[in-house]
Parts: structure tokens; sequence; C-alpha cells
């Protein structure tokens, strides 16, 4: 992504090496971000935690991801 303004150096013929894809997403503006965890803050949203997992046990948290029998984020503590 770009951070730093809307244009960017786009090594085209290394993309073209490589066979690689480049999709753009536009998410909105940091007004936008703050405007939307403001409402969050004021509605008390709270994300629903399926199951939380040690940095050791990072791999079983991604088999667990796999598996898509996950509801809810899955986090890793540290």
């Amino acid at each position: 992504g770009i951070l730093t303004g809307r244009e960017g150096d786009i090594p085209t013929a290394k993309l073209m090496a490589k066979q690689a894809t480049l999709k753009g997403l536009i998410v909105g503006s940091r007004r936008d971000q703050i405007e939307m965890i403001r409402a969050i803050e004021a509605s008390n949203l709270r994300p629903i935690i399926d199951r939380e997992f040690g940095l050791e046990e990072i791999a079983d948290a991604f088999r667990h991801q796999e598996s898509g029998k996950h509801f809810g984020k899955i986090c890793l503590s540290f």
C-alpha cells in the first residue's frame, strides 16, 4: 500500500517477470477512520473472540483458521 500520498514508483518490469498481480484498494481517509472509531466506541461494539493462542502456538492458530470452524477473531497473545 501507499501511505505517503497518491503516487509511487512501480517496478513494472519486475512485476511482469514474476507474473505478479497488483490490486488496489481504497479504504477511505484518515478522517473516515477517526469517525468510524468514534462510532464504534460510542456504540460499545466489541469483536467476537473465537479463540486465543499464545505466540508459540501460531501454527495451531493458522490450522484453526484454515479449518474454517472459527466464528469471530483468532487472537495471538505474546
